[in-house]
């Protein structure tokens, strides 16, 4: 799943959690996300360019059933015994783990159970169909905004970004070259994603009224 539908799971917990900083819950949906960006900068995860495609086939430490649980552990032990938010914590903790969950929904046969072996792994693989996984992604999104019951402003940032992530989605061949030939574009790509559908999310998101 791509960034902007992440960011927009937020607002899922949001509405269940009024109390709960948006911004905390935009970290928490992509702190995963976070953890690939660095291991691949740092050289310990990467991906691959074959078929014409990309492949996410090296992320047992950011990705992994294991790494997602205890990621979501420490989260929700810094919230409840440093703020002493115990339902802060437990929304955190959720959408930390909601990142794992939508991931292997949509990713190819990728996601590790622990770093420690490299079976069993999961994934439907829905991102090898562009544009299936777009009308999912973007019914996904819609349905976050619906929940939320959020702004116009709110709504036409999911469906712009949504469709702005369309290239990407039907990207292949020659226009993959660069990713093959700079490995750290596309980690850059997606932090820039993530940055700044936090910033929109967030903006359009703090007049909605969630209780």
């Amino acid at each position: 799943m791509y960034a902007i539908n992440h960011a927009a799971t937020a607002l899922l917990i949001k509405k269940k959690v009024p109390t709960a900083p948006m911004i905390l819950l935009l970290v928490s949906v992509q702190l995963i996300e976070l953890f690939w960006v660095l291991f691949n900068y740092l050289g310990w995860e990467h991906y691959s360019i074959s078929g014409g495609k990309v492949h996410l086939d090296f992320l047992p430490y950011s990705h992994s059933v294991f790494g997602a649980v205890v990621a979501a552990l420490i989260s929700f032990a810094i919230i409840n015994w440093g703020y002493k938010n115990r339902k802060l914590a437990i929304a955190i903790a959720i959408g930390v783990l909601s990142h794992i969950v939508i991931d292997m929904i949509f990713h190819e046969k990728d996601i590790q159970l622990s770093p420690f072996s490299a079976t069993p792994v999961w994934g439907l693989g829905i991102l090898d169909y562009p544009w299936l996984n777009f009308a999912l992604e973007f019914l996904y999104g819609l349905f976050c905004w619906w929940y939320f019951k959020g702004s116009k402003a709110l709504l036409a940032v999911i469906v712009i970004f949504n469709i702005t992530d369309l290239p990407l989605m039907l990207g292949g061949g020659d226009s993959l070259k660069p990713f093959e030939q700079h490995p750290f574009i596309l980690p850059t790509i997606i932090l820039f994603q993530i940055l700044i559908t936090w910033y929109f999310i967030w903006r359009y998101s703090r007049n909605t009224k969630t209780a």
